[in-house]
């Protein structure tokens, strides 16, 4: 047996042997590449290359050059003049570009970020399609060179976008592949431009992003403001971008009856909404804004792609679509995660309670009388009946102010030069002859949020859009009413558009005030006939359904004092 001298040596001779015919693993001290820039390989290509396709919501066009959607069309069978309506606007496009970006804002540095994200926008893209009953898979994939100096690193930027035939959802996955390994620093994902449709009338054109970062939803108006005093001016090039730190809970884009909401599912760093790169030099956009996602610092590992995924919906301000059903949950499992705030997209204020019951009412009476113009008459009935009793206890209590107006005078000028007293004595004679002063403005508080609530439904309802009341005057209860337009060769009025409906509406109001016995001297009397003259400026470029709402009410109202004044003189003559 060997000694513990001899074991020792022998194992060390079997090491040496091993070592000479085996290979150590090389000890590297090298570190992933950190490119700065991206360019493409090489532009060109068919812009005019495309891949288009429908499902039961959409109708979708994929652009070769960029791999972005180029066309996407709202699909309505039930309403056909909604049928084919611009999601995308001119000018605009979807790209999920991703992109790298850079912190400083030196020239230098802002124009090779522009660089960088033009480089996705214009990569050349290679589509393929699998289509089933259930859904429609389009699967993109387009080279890219990474740069860092004048090393390139090549790469391939994959898209994945699984649309449902059957339900307005989708999923969005984005891919990077490289054969180096690759740090990504601020990567950026240029995600949402502004979407339609193509306003008729740029009055009613109510577009904004929005976004949820830790349950806090906020709004931004482009070239205004939007909730939480966020601004966001970003009409130039020039504009610096508005940057919201913390993980996007969801964000997206929406304009006056569609909303587009994507959610990602893995942690993103921030988000940007900020001038629109892709607007440069189109002068026909209508908007200049749009939304980026920074995606933050990215490992992309030898052979393994780095994926970011998203679900998201498209289509009406509805809140029964945000919750997808059975089947569509089998086919994309992760819509079940659909964030529980993403009703507050729709921006409908805090009377949106109100507002979905005066919708539902309004869909109801559809099925009976098919025509939404008739809808908001009989509701604007239901709703004076409803408030009759509150409407006469506001007059009755204005009668009684105004036969005490002459005391009231009287005590005016007798304790003028005595504050004091004069209150005294006037809330005396009130006490004396049960009149409570603010009796009269309690019913209209009452009923203020649903004023305000039927403002919200007949405005932005998307069963509205395009929806007609009296086909060749109120095509569209959307849109104000258009008579005709003034010849533009008149100087100063020339090409103004005449709305017949808040002149009728005006009128109506001014007839109603006349009958309406006032609680106040002539002066205040002289200050309530102008009223409907300012409404005729406040309600002119409003929606039809609107304007039509409140000409029924004053012509209820009309009605309801004529009614009031008979029996008020019915009752003196006895």
């Amino acid at each position: 047996m060997l000694s513990f001298t001899g074991r020792r040596r022998a194992y060390a001779a079997a090491a040496l042997a091993t070592a000479l015919f085996i290979p150590l693993p090389l000890v590297s001290d090298a570190k992933p590449a950190e490119p700065s820039a991206m360019q493409t390989p090489a532009k060109g290509g068919d812009f005019n290359k495309r891949l288009s396709f429908e499902t039961n919501h959409y109708r979708i066009t994929f652009s070769e050059i960029g791999g972005h959607i180029s066309e996407f069309k709202n699909r309505d069978t039930a309403y056909p003049r909604r049928d084919g309506a611009e999601i995308i606007l001119p000018g605009q496009q979807i790209f999920f570009a991703p992109y790298l970006g850079t912190e400083g804002n030196t020239p230098a540095e802002q124009q090779q970020k522009l660089a960088n994200i033009t480089a996705a926008m214009y990569a050349v893209y290679t589509f393929q399609k699998e289509e089933t009953a259930d859904f429609v898979k389009i699967t993109g994939t387009a080279p890219i060179l990474f740069l860092q100096g004048k090393k390139q690193f090549p790469a391939t930027l994959t898209k994945v976008i699984v649309f449902l035939k059957a339900a307005p959802y989708f999923k969005v996955t984005i891919g990077i592949q490289s054969d180096s390994d690759l740090k990504l620093t601020n990567l950026m994902l240029y995600a949402l431009p502004t979407i339609g449709p193509k306003p008729e009338n740029p009055g009613n054109f109510r577009d904004y992003h929005h976004y949820s970062i830790g349950d806090k939803f906020e709004q931004v108006y482009q070239g205004t403001g939007g909730a939480g005093g966020l601004s966001c001016a970003c009409n130039s090039a020039a504009v610096p971008e508005k940057k919201i730190p913390g993980a996007a809970d969801f964000f997206g884009v929406s304009s006056r009856f569609l909303v587009l909401n994507m959610q990602p599912l893995f942690q993103t760093k921030n988000l940007s909404i900020k001038f629109d790169p892709a607007d440069a030099n189109d002068k026909n956009a209508i908007s200049k804004q749009s939304i980026h996602l920074n995606l933050g610092d990215v490992s992309v590992e030898k052979k393994k792609p780095a994926v970011f995924e998203f679900i998201g919906y498209m289509g009406p301000k509805m809140d029964e679509k945000l919750h997808p059903d059975d089947n569509a949950r089998k086919l994309i499992p992760e819509l079940a995660k659909f964030h529980k705030n993403l009703y507050k997209s729709f921006d409908f204020g805090i009377t949106e309670p109100i507002r979905d019951i005066i919708v539902s009412a309004l869909n109801l009476l559809y099925k009976v009388i098919p025509n939404y113009g008739i809808g908001i008459i009989l509701i604007a009935l239901l709703l004076k009946l409803a408030f009759f009793p509150l409407n006469q206890k506001q007059a009755e209590a204005m009668k009684r102010m105004g036969e005490l107006q002459p005391k009231i005078k009287e005590i005016n000028e007798r304790y003028k030069n005595n504050p004091q007293e004069k209150q005294r004595r006037i809330m005396e004679m009130y006490k004396t002859h049960k009149v409570n002063p603010v009796s009269g403005c309690l019913p209209m508080l009452i009923q203020l949020p649903v004023f305000i609530a039927m403002y919200s439904a007949f405005s932005d309802a998307y069963d509205l859009w395009k929806s007609p009341f009296i086909p060749g005057w109120i095509p569209d209860l959307s849109q104000p009413d258009h008579v005709f337009s003034l010849p533009a060769t008149l100087p100063y009025v020339g090409g103004f558009a005449i709305h017949l409906l808040p002149i009728v509406m005006t009128l109506t109001q001014y007839y109603q005030t006349k009958l309406t016995p006032t609680s106040g001297d002539e002066n205040q009397r002289k200050i309530m006939l102008l009223m409907p003259f300012m409404m005729l400026f406040l309600f002119y470029a409003m929606p039809s359904g609107v304007v039509l709402y409140w000409t029924v009410q004053n012509l209820l109202s009309i009605g309801q004092q004529v009614l009031t004044n008979r029996k008020n003189k019915a009752a003196a003559a006895t």
